[in-house]
């Protein structure tokens, strides 16, 4: 919030940022707040990055250079991805979705084709001067074709959308890798997007989820419904200030989930005030 609102540096943002890397490089420690396990994982490594570009970062800065280190030694080639979630992600508190059984995760995240292959490929391409150029070219074809053949984009509650737009929206992507992106990306927002404001206390794709600014991808085709929506999220501010989560854990960790739930509050409150600042 000061970052953003109060013209403080990124000094004090980048000191606690710091607290969620481990020595190996990546981002972990409940950076993502529904995975409670303090090994680094793909998912909360590639917050890290994307946190680390917000605050303008180089690539020489050590904590991008220590992060990008990490997923190229934890790639797999077999997947042509990145296993969303370390191996001990079941021994500490977690929300239910991120548990495995017998390899059903990689099943219920379609082999992380999208999620957490999406975000990764674009926070490698922001900072690519790190990465060896083929090896990228490689991993970025892949995961543009998929997003290009893949039957449905936005199932669920649409983050395997949000990590495509990620993607596509990349300063650095190469420009014939955006024409392909964009027509895709663009033909399933209005059709996955949830119009109803009855379903917007659900985890669901609403306007602002897949169109947080002016400027992002796609907002041109949904007009009106941002404008509902962004009438919405002012009605439903709380007294306190904030805006909650519409999900939760389904009982699971209840004390662990309270706190977690009030880190995903901040979290969704910054990233609210931060579209009214953009409007």
């Amino acid at each position: 919030f000061e970052y953003h609102f109060e013209s403080s540096t990124n000094e004090r943002v980048l000191a606690e940022l710091a607290h969620f890397q481990n020595d190996d490089g990546g981002f972990g420690r409940a950076l993502e707040p529904d995975l409670r396990t303090p090994s680094s994982s793909a998912l909360a490594t590639g917050i890290g990055l994307c946190l680390l570009q917000e605050l303008r970062c180089s690539a020489d800065h050590p904590m991008v250079h220590s992060a990008v280190s990490y997923l190229i030694t934890t790639y797999h080639d077999d997947i042509q991805s990145w296993a969303v979630v370390p191996t001990d992600t079941n021994s500490f508190p977690h929300a239910p979705w991120w548990h495995d059984t017998n390899g059903n995760l990689a099943q219920r995240f379609d082999h992380f084709r999208i999620i957490p292959r999406a975000r990764l490929v674009g926070s490698l391409h922001h900072f690519s001067s790190l990465v060896h150029a083929d090896w990228l070219d490689r991993v970025l074809e892949a995961t543009v074709r998929y997003v290009e053949e893949v039957e449905v984009l936005g199932g669920g509650g649409g983050s395997d959308l949000e990590y495509a737009i990620n993607l596509a929206e990349t300063e650095n992507l190469p420009q014939h890798n955006r024409v392909r992106l964009n027509p895709r990306i663009r033909n399933a927002i209005p059709a996955a997007i949830v119009r109803d404001p009855l379903k917007w206390d659900t985890y669901c794709i609403t306007p602002l989820k897949a169109v947080p600014t002016p400027r992002s991808l796609g907002a041109d085709l949904i007009q009106d419904e941002l404008q509902l929506h962004l009438d919405y999220q002012i009605e439903h501010q709380t007294s306190a200030g904030t805006w909650e989560p519409t999900w939760s854990w389904g009982g699971h960790y209840p004390d662990v989930w309270e706190q977690a739930k009030q880190e995903w509050r901040g979290h969704l409150t910054l990233e609210t005030l931060k579209t009214f600042k953009a409007i």
